[in-house]
């Protein structure tokens, strides 16, 4: 998994999110679900691939927002976190891209 791999499959489920949700509050939910679903979240290794090769200052930030200087975890959780928390943003960076676009059509 390098960077413009793990953009394309968050553009992706974004997408596809998009195609069927009503409105963005509704596609943010279901960013969230889908992140958190997501194979780089849920298996170790797949989650130590995005934080060995891909930017992961949005998942850095996620992991110190939540649970801060005193978390108890191991490295195999903080990876998952980590990889959880850079999916969910990329994710929702392009929903949000997809509704600003349909309301700028739509005006």
């Amino acid at each position: 998994m390098q960077d413009y791999d793990l953009t394309q499959y968050c553009n992706d489920i974004a997408e596809e999110i998009a195609r069927d949700a009503s409105d963005i509050e509704q596609a943010i939910d279901w960013a969230h679900e889908s992140a958190d679903g997501s194979e780089y979240v849920i298996y170790y290794a797949k989650a130590h691939t995005i934080c060995q090769n891909c930017n992961i200052e949005q998942g850095e930030d996620f992991f110190s927002e939540c649970y801060g200087n005193e978390h108890g975890k191991s490295y195999d959780e903080i990876a998952c976190i980590m990889a959880y928390g850079e999916i969910n943003a990329r994710i929702c960076a392009r929903l949000w891209e997809i509704f600003e676009e349909r309301e700028e059509e739509a005006a």
